[in-house]
């Protein structure tokens, strides 16, 4: 039950009458001004009583009297003085005092060095690396002794404005007891150093190759974080990758590290992971990456399981954002071992299917791949993998550069020479035909009718002559109907 509430508590909480809160009887008066004495009225208008007033002027007349006294006393000077030599020599006097000054501070700075106390400051090895860089002998310093006129004239081994027989030697200079050597000295010294090192073979001065002698150039600490990265990527499922990880593709030994790391240990998380980050660096470095670790990992996968991991197919996705990569880092490589099966180029040419890639590349790889087939045996297994690896480009049904249609063409043709083409390869022959049957020659048309009369599928076969003997030809256009009079207006049933 609610609090009982007292009565006290009650009449306290009652409101005022409304007639009192709208009348408000009880408002505050205002109270009057206090009133000003005439003091304080002046004293707020501002006005200057007269004795002030007199005062003020008084002021005024003694200041122009003042200033009048000083105007007549630097006239009566001036008019004694008419050259005024008393204030040119004050002048002189400042000037002299001005340039012993100048010139105390500049010995000075002459017994102290251009850069303070040198010899008392520095330590003896100190001091012996300062004057090499900088030397301390200016006297033997051609441009510091002899002017800029002089020094510009070393090629003539003469002193521009003197006597024609009076020679300069500047190989002096050169010296070690002459002078200190400079910074381009030693730089140009340590060039021809290894320069001659390299020529001589194995001396002191003899460049290392980097593929002999790799662990030496890194540091171990180096080699121990990437080790354990490797480890780390082994047992790897989710979460953030280390940091030297994320940097490996920027590194110039980036290779030398990633085989630290060992790649074929890694988990097929890990290897998703790593090539997202592979790919998003240079197109070089992706490329190595494909051929050195998802290539080998994939082939591995297939010949274990007879399928792919779902993360290593999406490396393979991942992979196509740079197409030329891909090709070249793992697509070719693949199809030139020749020991490609059809299980691989099947699952490979999925991710092809399932990835949009420009025309240019599609194109290239296209024309690739019919090079590679005329350097395989055309009665290997590799042959039907690169006809899979076509029918899949082929089913984008892109717009095809001439150049890679006679391609196409010419490797259809190449399977006269052979036996009885496989299935897959009068599937892409037929895929061919019904996508680009327009883009073909007379001549490449007649010579692929009469291959399909030799070496022709008994079913594929009459689809393929029907798709060809459809094509209008290369450069034909396309011819309007018999009944059309010109008026393309829509035809609308009443």
């Amino acid at each position: 039950m609610p609090k009982a509430v007292s009565p006290a508590a009650r009449m306290g909480r009652r409101h005022n009458p409304l007639d009192e809160d709208l009348l408000a009887r009880n408002m505050p008066k205002q109270k009057a001004p206090k009133r000003k004495s005439a003091s304080e009225v002046d004293a707020e208008q501002g006005f200057v009583d007269a004795k002030a007033s007199r005062r003020i002027l008084q002021l005024g007349r003694e200041l122009d009297a003042e200033g009048d006294e000083a105007e007549e006393a630097a006239a009566d000077k001036q008019k004694a003085d008419a050259f005024g030599f008393g204030s040119r020599f004050q002048e002189d006097d400042d000037l002299e005092d001005q340039d012993d000054i100048a010139e105390e501070e500049w010995e000075d700075e002459e017994n102290t060095g251009a850069f303070g106390d040198v010899d008392g400051d520095l330590e003896p090895a100190d001091l012996a690396a300062f004057d090499k860089l900088v030397p301390s002998n200016q006297e033997e310093d051609p441009i510091l002794k002899h002017g800029l006129d002089l020094h510009i004239s070393e090629s003539s081994g003469r002193r521009s404005g003197a006597d024609d027989d009076e020679e300069v030697d500047y190989g002096t200079s050169l010296q070690p007891g002459a002078a200190s050597r400079n910074l381009a000295d030693i730089i140009l010294a340590k060039i021809a150093e290894h320069e001659a090192g390299g020529q001589g073979g194995d001396g002191p001065g003899h460049a290392r190759d980097f593929d002999d002698d790799e662990e030496f150039d890194l540091n171990p600490k180096v080699v121990e974080v990437y080790t354990k990265c490797g480890l780390l990527l082994s047992r790897w499922s989710s979460g953030k990758l280390p940091k030297p990880l994320k940097i490996l593709p920027t590194i110039p030994q980036w290779e030398t590290l990633l085989e630290i790391a060992q790649p074929d240990q890694w988990s097929a998380n890990a290897c998703y992971e790593m090539t997202k980050i592979f790919v998003s660096a240079k197109a070089e470095v992706g490329r190595r990456f494909m051929e050195m670790v998802i290539l080998d990992r994939v082939r591995d996968d297939i010949r274990e399981t007879k399928k792919l991991n779902v993360h290593l197919f999406a490396a393979l996705k991942k992979s196509l954002f740079r197409p030329a990569a891909f090709f070249k880092g793992f697509l070719f490589p693949l199809v030139l071992s020749g020991t490609t099966t059809l299980r691989e180029a099947q699952i490979i040419s999925a991710a092809l299917v399932r990835t949009s890639i420009p025309v240019l590349h599609s194109s290239a790889a296209l024309k690739g791949l019919c090079d590679i087939a005329s350097q395989i045996s055309p009665d290997s297994e590799g042959q039907s993998a690169i006809s899979v690896f076509i029918k899949a480009l082929l089913d984008k049904r892109y717009a095809l550069p001439y150049q890679v249609i006679d391609a196409l063409v010419i490797h259809f043709m190449r399977a006269r020479a052979s036996g009885m083409p496989s299935v897959v390869w009068h599937q892409s022959f037929l895929l061919f035909a019904q996508r680009y049957h327009d883009s073909i020659t007379e001549d490449q048309r007649e010579a692929l009718l009469d291959l399909l009369l030799s070496h022709g599928h008994a079913s594929i076969a009459p689809e393929i002559r029907r798709e060809l003997l459809a094509g209008r030809g290369r450069g034909v256009p396309l011819q309007q109907g018999a009944d059309f009079d010109g008026d393309d207006t829509m035809l609308v049933d009443a």
